[in-house]
């Protein structure tokens, strides 16, 4: 009876320990990198979320394509977009880990309140860069360590900014395919992000 409350006490104990040093390294990774003010950015269409509902919605809308009153039926759909289970894990991570956490979209901002609103909880900085060019601006503004991007240009943009830039996989289903090349520009291509 002893030998087994003994047993017990010493799992617990190796339980406990194990525990310690865990969060221990966590608070010292977590320390480091809030210290640090390091950052990580991920673009938001078919990267962080599946977005082609909303572009579907807004083109059935009858608003001009590409108009203010297009882009605010866009951003104002957030509700019809799939968060991308891979990718949206990796930016709670890497927010736990105390990186900050950067959302940069190419759309125009029209109607963006409430989309910034909806992610508030993962991020304060949700941009709007108005066009795919300028991405690069934003991220050498910060502590930029990692972007996470779906097309050709958001690689050459976190190059252009000199931030080590990873590919997410679009969707088999976004009916955005020009500007996608997975592979081509020698960049890393994280697997099993397309779902």
């Amino acid at each position: 009876m002893l030998k087994a409350v003994r047993d017990k006490a010493d799992k617990a104990w190796t339980l406990t320990k194990k525990i310690v040093v865990a969060m221990s390294c966590w608070g010292l990774v977590f320390s480091l990198v809030t210290i640090g003010e390091l950052r990580v950015a991920f673009d938001y269409d078919d990267t962080l979320v599946f977005s082609t509902p909303a572009f579907q919605k807004a083109f059935a809308s009858g608003a001009q394509p590409f108009s203010p009153q297009f882009w605010t039926v866009v951003n104002t759909a957030y509700d019809l977009e799939q968060r991308k289970p891979l990718p949206f894990a990796l930016a709670w991570i890497f927010r736990l880990f105390g990186f900050r956490v950067t959302i940069l979209t190419p759309r125009p901002d029209h109607g963006g309140e409430a989309l910034k609103k909806e992610w508030r909880y993962l991020t304060g900085d949700f941009f709007f860069t108005s066009g795919s060019d300028t991405k690069h601006k934003y991220l050498e503004e910060g502590h930029y360590v990692l972007y996470f991007g779906d097309s050709d240009s958001d690689i050459t943009e976190g190059r252009k900014a000199r931030v080590l830039t990873l590919r997410i996989k679009r969707s088999p289903k976004s009916t955005y395919r020009e500007n996608y090349n997975p592979g081509t520009l020698r960049e890393l291509v994280i697997p099993f992000t397309e779902y």
